[in-house]
């Protein structure tokens, strides 16, 4: 019986280390995600503060594509500056430095960034690449660093067309 018991115990000492870095995987995958999900986040919400601000008056109003481009990149760096700690390599000036944005203000068109979609209403979108570390999961054979790339966009509404 002694023996049994002090096999048991030898388990849980052995087994301990290899549960305990599960979970500690488990964790940091989970925090990566959340990474991923508040960088989504970050995307949408300079996409949206792009479109309202770029947004034209009068319904034969042009927008104006650079200005558009520019607030977007401008937003972008806003909302991805808290999130400067997990950015590997890259700060979030140079992360919306290298965004992709397409201005769509004549449609129907071609999506950009969806082969074989079609925009149908005038919108902003962004296409952004971001490195994200990965943290303990170097130990699970992952790269130090995960690029993320990000997809979003908004309607850019112009004031006068409301029959639109």
């Amino acid at each position: 019986m002694s023996r049994q018991r002090g096999s048991a115990v030898l388990a849980a000492v052995l087994l301990s280390p290899v549960l305990l870095l599960a979970l500690a995987l488990a964790v940091q995958a989970g925090a990566l995600q959340l990474e991923r999900q508040r960088v989504h986040s970050a995307v949408d919400e300079a996409a949206i503060t792009a479109a309202s601000g770029a947004s034209a008056a009068g319904p034969a109003a042009a927008v104006d594509r650079a200005r558009a481009a520019a607030l977007l990149r401008e937003a972008l760096a806003t909302a991805l500056r808290p999130l400067e700690g997990e950015l590997s390599g890259a700060g979030a000036d140079a992360v919306a430095a290298g965004a992709e944005v397409a201005v769509i203000d004549e449609v129907p068109a071609a999506d950009p960034f969806t082969p074989g979609a079609v925009v149908l209403r005038p919108a902003i979108e962004a296409r952004v690449r971001v490195p994200l570390r990965t943290g303990l999961l170097r130990v699970a054979a992952v790269p130090p660093t995960l690029t993320v790339t990000v997809v979003s966009g908004a309607d850019l509404r112009r004031t006068g067309d409301a029959g639109r």
